[in-house]
């Protein structure tokens, strides 16, 4: 197989600019070799790894063809209805790589378990339960446990998830080496993940602000944020073109990505893109939501670096993806060329050229 060599660029290669202008790909990993037997002239363009959406829901084929087209060569579902989704799903030649949940934990009373979709067995009873819940969705294959915590006042109907069972589903998930990652949109949820041990909180609040020691007590047990700024933004939006007087403002959602931003918190970037969800008045689209998302977290006072980092390196470290995030010698060559350089302009993120997966470059334009 020859050797392709892709010149001519600028590489932001996950965690900095290099001074490399080259790469070369070879059976599907970047190569050592400095030279290839085929040429690919990027025209000044700057090359970066695949990008990695860290919060998506997935239900066809189309999801993961959306999702090439604009650079996200990974991808993680959190949450899907059935497991016969994702393993159709999984190892698609030529289209975003994923990792999944299979299905949420939601609380014994809970109703949206039933309105997403999901069967009842969703529904964690008991701190026993929860050894039942973890162990069916490790043996689907699941890379991490995902829990749904409601809030009343947000989901309007809300079943608390009692903090008994909570630390049970987290104690049971590290028992077998996953991770657990929580559903919060207000600070009273907030503070329950943060006090049972969850190693990841998605979402960001926007009823009303997170207080900031709050956010102080996130960082200090160096837990994880997916704030989904791009979600949140469409939900308020759409929520006030229909009621203009209710009392929810992005503001706070952007307010608390920059505190956390200040304290330290690891932030991830994630779309939370759906469709056909009945408990949500926005539904993000797939691949293009990602790069608005990287958008927004400049906006809120990160630089354009630490934003490429938070959908390339720092998700690939901390998923233990290790054969991606970063353009190195044998890393798959997960690959986005784009025009510009949104190293310094993270807006240019958007102007998309090529994409590779595993080497072979893709053909959805």
């Amino acid at each position: 197989m020859a050797a392709i060599e892709i010149r001519n660029v600028k590489i932001f290669d996950g965690i900095k600019i290099t001074d490399q202008e080259r790469v070369v790909i070879e059976h599907g990993v970047i190569s050592a070799k400095k030279v290839g037997d085929r040429i690919v002239h990027g025209n000044g363009g700057t090359l970066l790894p695949g990008l990695i959406d860290s919060h998506v829901h997935l239900y066809e084929q189309k999801n993961l063809e959306d999702m090439t087209r604009y650079g996200i060569t990974t991808a993680l579902d959190m949450g899907t209805r059935s497991p016969d989704i994702i393993d159709h799903l999984r190892n698609l030649p030529g289209l975003t790589d994923i990792r999944s949940c299979y299905s949420p934990a939601f609380a014994k009373d809970s109703e949206l378990s039933e309105k997403m979709g999901f069967t009842v067995t969703s529904n964690v009873t008991s701190p026993i339960d929860a050894e039942r819940f973890v162990k069916e969705q490790v043996a689907h294959g699941a890379d991490y446990i995902k829990v749904i915590l409601e809030e009343q006042s947000v989901n309007g109907g809300g079943a608390p998830f009692p903090p008994k069972v909570l630390s049970a589903v987290v104690e049971k998930a590290h028992q077998y080496g996953k991770r657990v990652i929580t559903h919060v949109i207000a600070p009273k949820t907030y503070q329950e993940a943060i006090e049972t041990g969850v190693d990841v909180l998605t979402h960001t609040p926007f009823a009303i602000g997170l207080p900031r020691p709050l956010i102080e007590k996130l960082s200090a047990k160096k837990m994880v944020a997916i704030p989904t700024m791009y979600m949140m933004k469409g939900i308020v939006e759409t929520i006030k073109q229909k009621n203009p007087l209710i009392p929810f403002d992005y503001n706070y959602v952007r307010e608390t990505v920059a505190t956390m931003h200040t304290c330290g918190v690891t932030l991830i970037a994630g779309t939370d893109s759906n469709i056909n969800d009945p408990t949500t008045p926005f539904s993000a689209p797939y691949g293009i939501s990602l790069l608005d998302e990287l958008c927004l977290m400049v906006d809120a006072g990160l630089t354009p670096i630490e934003a490429l980092q938070s959908a390339t390196s720092i998700p690939a470290d901390y998923w233990g993806l290790n054969d991606r995030g970063v353009i190195k010698a044998g890393n798959r060559a997960d690959l986005l060329l784009v025009n510009g350089d949104p190293t310094t302009d993270i807006h240019a993120i958007k102007h998309t050229r090529r994409v590779w997966i595993l080497g072979k470059e893709t053909e959805l334009r």
